[in-house]
This record gives C-alpha cells, sequence and structure tokens, in this order.
C-alpha cells in the first residue's frame, strides 16, 4: 500500500499547487483592478489639484516644469478644438450654400444663401415666405402626346419606329 499511499499524496500536492495557483492569479487580477481604479481616481484627484493651485505659486514652487507642461498641453487642446469648430462651421456654411431652391414666382433655382432671386429681383425673405406658405401644389395631368403612339402603353412613338421604345411591343 505505501506505492498508493505515495501516488495519492502527489497527487494530493498537485492539487494543492493548482489551487495555489488558480488563487495567486485570481489575487493577482484584484490587485491589478484595484491598481487601475487607484490610477484612475488619482488621476482625477491630480487634475482637480491642478485646477485649484495652478495660479499659487506656493504650490508651483519646485513644480514648475510639470505645471507649465499641463498649460502647454491644454493651450494645444484649446487650438485643436478652435480647428475643429471652425471645419464644423465651414461644412455647415458649405451645406447651406449647396442647398438650392426654386423661386415661386419665376422658377428660377437659386442657392439658399442668395439675397435676391436672380430671375425676378425678389428679396430671399419673400421668396423663403412664398415657400413656406405654398402648399405642395398636385402633379399636372400630363399633356397629350401629339403624333404617333404606341399602342401597347402610350408613349411618344417616332414615324418609321418598327418597336416602341418604352415596352419593346411591335409598331
Amino acid at each position: 500500500m505505501g506505492f498508493l499511499d505515495d501516488v495519492q499524496a502527489s497527487l494530493n500536492r498537485g492539487v494543492a499547487g493548482a489551487n495555489r495557483g488558480v488563487e495567486s492569479m485570481k489575487l493577482k487580477s484584484q490587485l491589478n483592478d484595484a491598481n487601475k481604479r487607484r490610477s484612475q481616481l488619482a488621476a482625477q484627484l491630480g487634475a482637480s489639484l491642478y485646477e485649484a493651485t495652478k495660479d499659487d505659486e506656493s504650490f508651483r514652487a519646485g513644480r514648475e516644469q510639470l505645471y507649465d507642461g499641463i498649460a502647454q498641453i491644454d493651450q494645444e487642446r484649446a487650438n485643436i478644438q478652435a480647428q475643429l469648430d471652425e471645419i464644423e462651421r465651414q461644412a455647415a456654411e458649405s451645406a447651406q450654400a449647396a442647398a438650392q431652391i426654386e423661386c415661386p414666382f419665376c422658377h428660377t433655382r437659386m442657392s439658399a444663401t442668395d439675397l435676391f432671386c436672380a430671375g425676378c429681383g425678389k428679396p430671399m425673405a419673400e421668396v423663403q415666405a412664398a415657400l413656406a406658405s405654398a402648399a405642395p401644389a398636385p402633379a399636372p395631368a400630363p399633356a397629350p402626346v401629339e403624333g404617333p403612339t404606341c399602342p401597347g402603353c402610350g408613349a411618344p412613338v417616332n414615324e418609321g419606329d418598327a418597336f416602341c421604345m418604352s415596352c419593346g411591343a411591335k409598331l
């Protein structure tokens, strides 16, 4: 029975070692999570302390390089944000300038940023008021077609055509 006892003891030691390894990994993971949370809180604390102490010379003493570096990065961030705002403003202006409307008085196409209609000279305020008050008109009835038409679909055809260009029917 000595041999089986030795095997059993070896297995017990192996299981205990594996359990210690699992427990060690679990604790290391918890420690890593705690360190991350601490780093986040320390960063928040540092940011709030920077804002509270950046103008106090007694706190800046010996840390000028840190304070100046943060101030420089803040200025860089403000410049980048201003550039982004300018790009967004230009995009909005471009989209507005690209918008085309039709004058309800003379049916000339004009830019939404024009001040007057190039076709009739009406001010944009009048044009926009007319557009706002106008209800969508029903589509006009199709005008009667003069000349030969396709007996299958009614589309106009030219004299001498052998087939309809709309439906392909033989004429």
